[in-house]
């Protein structure tokens, strides 16, 4: 019985990713960091910055936002200036920037700030701000 329900697990787990869909939940910390900070803190306590990738996971940030400006996961390719990637590698079409953004304001802003909206904003690294953070939860895969 072990092995089915392990295969299952796993069944599950692989048709999720090909269906890019999440185990886990989003939170939101309010100390404040600079991007790569958040990035680091998040790697090591949880599982990366938050990473959207459609319209209900907008929402569910909504839910939890405090409203004020926040780090999440997306961030300047380094390879393709005009690119835009996600901290854990993840790819995604979505987009859901602020009216003129991303401006890159004197070609410095690399990293990708929300506010209240959850619209996203370029923003310079090292500016300290609260983030969200995305959990895997490997349990909900059980």
């Amino acid at each position: 019985m072990q092995t089915k329900s392990s295969f299952t697990g796993l069944l599950i787990t692989a048709l999720c990713a090909v269906a890019s869909c999440k185990l886990g939940e989003y939170h939101y910390v309010s100390e404040e960091k600079t991007w790569s900070e958040a990035q680091q803190y998040c790697r090591e306590h949880y599982t990366d910055l938050a990473f959207i990738s459609n319209q209900e996971e907008v929402d569910q940030l909504l839910s939890i936002s405090r409203g004020d400006w926040t780090w999440i996961g997306l961030h300047r390719d380094a390879n393709d200036p005009t690119g835009w990637t996600w901290s854990g590698g993840e790819n995604s079409a979505f987009r859901f920037w602020k009216s003129g953004e991303p401006n890159n304001a004197g070609g410095i802003e690399d990293c990708v700030m929300v506010q209240w909206d959850m619209r996203w904003m370029d923003s310079l690294c090292s500016r300290t701000l609260p983030f969200l953070f995305f959990r895997f939860d490997a349990s909900s895969s059980e």
